[in-house]
């Protein structure tokens, strides 16, 4: 009997590690599994992810699925490109997954205290509602109030109240995807569907067209979509799965002669390998690419130690490594009101006359507006130009920003919020970052501090207020 191996892993690219764990774990209530760093970089990380000198910081959630993670990357090398401000779940790609959760009505409000809302009203009656909402990265999370498996999946997991049960392909040819998963890999098709027309209106796309198919994958479904009309848009120019999203798949196996025949029937079937599969004592691992462009992953574990070892089992929360290690916060009070001070912050040019930095110029506008987000500015620096990129910038409230080349740290990014604070505006400043030395942080993080503090309280304060 041809073996059906279980969907086990869903990867994301992130560009805040720290920030997207807390909306799944705190949001949609998943629970910490550890992490990697030392793994996740040097030669076997950058073959089997076919990212030449890849590097990255890993952490592992799960849920009540007994053999299931979500798994998190913030890569340093290569560094994540942004996802499109105008990404569809028709786009190709891995666009969305399914969470089942015990109380709806609790899971969106507790996503709605860290910001997120539904991108539309609730979907179906009592007991069997549906809502869509985005994930930091952009990604779309369905949350289903019913659990959507035609057999009843057990218990699963004590203690967590969601389980991760469905992932979402918008493929360019449905026939090539069901040849693959259908065929190569030996995945049933679902005995129901997951998805009718009227769900499309959850994530913006009401009255879309399309043909589908859905299989099962041990506690998962694996849904393959082909966008009839809206067409999706083809991969991005240079795309590459470091980018920010979901990654990939993996289907698991628990003994490594069932992880070979997996490997050897994908090859079979057209897939490309980025390498042979890499093996190790209890576990093994390759990456794989489809015909048409999507990475999937194949795994085993052996049961137990490596289940432990690679993010299978809840551990404490501090039982991982930190992707920036120093935080540096100062908070300044400006007697001007908040739009004002959002134009000055928001001026990179004009940075030049209070950040220490000079010239700041803008060497890439924003994907919308000039200074929004995607833009990136350029301050020179007695060690050269350093680069930041806007990731986030919602007016008048909160700008977000990595830097994507020149910085002496690793993992390096800030958040600038404003808030009104009567007729005057308070501003906190918070800067993120890794020394790329052991040993300095404590001395960069003072150096870092007092030059934040003082262009706050000096020159930037003065900006706003003759602005």
């Amino acid at each position: 009997m041809t073996f059906s191996p279980p969907l086990n892993q869903i990867a994301f690219s992130v560009l805040d590690l720290r920030r997207t764990e807390q909306w799944f774990r705190e949001g949609c209530g998943l629970l910490p599994a550890g992490g990697s760093r030392r793994m996740m970089r040097g030669v076997i990380a950058a073959r089997v992810q076919g990212l030449p000198g890849a590097a990255s910081t890993c952490w592992w959630l799960v849920g009540r699925n007994p053999w299931l993670q979500l798994e998190f990357f913030q890569f340093e090398r290569p560094i994540a490109r942004l996802m499109p401000h105008d990404f569809r779940p028709c786009d190709t790609g891995y666009t969305r997954i399914g969470l089942w959760v015990a109380d709806f009505d609790a899971t969106l409000s507790r996503l709605a205290k860290l910001g997120t809302t539904p991108l539309s009203v609730p979907l179906g009656a009592a007991g069997n509602r549906r809502a869509c909402v985005r994930s930091p990265d952009g990604v779309f999370v369905e949350l289903m109030e019913a659990d959507p498996l035609p057999v009843d999946p057990g218990p699963g997991r004590e203690g967590c109240g969601t389980a991760v049960r469905s992932v979402t392909l918008s493929v360019p040819d449905l026939d090539k995807t069901v040849e693959f998963f259908g065929g190569a890999l030996g995945l049933p098709r679902a005995a129901t569907g997951l998805h009718g027309p009227e769900h499309e209106s959850l994530w913006g796309l009401a009255g879309a067209q399309t043909k589908s198919a859905v299989f099962t994958a041990g506690d998962m479904l694996v849904e393959a979509v082909q966008y009839l009309d809206p067409k999706g848009r083809p991969w991005p120019e240079g795309y590459r799965i470091s980018d920010q999203g979901i990654l990939n798949i993996a289907f698991g196996a628990r003994s490594r002669a069932d992880h070979v025949e997996i490997f050897d029937r994908a090859v079979a079937g057209g897939a490309r390998p980025n390498c042979r599969p890499f093996q190790l004592p209890g576990a093994g691992v390759v990456y794989v690419n489809d015909a048409q462009g999507f990475s999937v992953e194949l795994l085993w574990a052996k049961p137990g130690k490596s289940d432990r070892e690679w993010g299978f089992e809840p551990l404490p929360i501090d039982a991982r490594p930190d992707p920036d290690t120093r935080s540096i916060t100062r908070t300044v009070r400006v007697s001007a009101p908040i739009e004002r001070a959002w134009k000055v912050l928001m001026d990179h040019e004009g940075m030049s006359a209070w950040s220490g930095f000079d010239p700041v110029t803008l060497e890439r506008p924003g994907e919308t507006d000039r200074n929004g987000r995607g833009a990136i500015r350029s301050l020179a620096s007695p060690l050269g130009a350093i680069l930041e990129q806007v990731t986030c910038a919602e007016a008048p409230h909160l700008i977000r920003y990595r830097v994507v080349a020149g910085s002496p740290f690793v993992c390096h990014q800030g958040e600038v919020r404003l808030e009104p604070d009567g007729g005057s505006t308070r501003i906190t400043w918070n800067i993120r970052f890794r020394p790329r030395i052991a040993g300095t942080g404590t001395l960069f993080e003072s150096l870092f501090g007092r030059m934040l503090g003082s262009a706050m309280r000096g020159p930037l304060t003065q900006q706003i207020e003759q602005a």
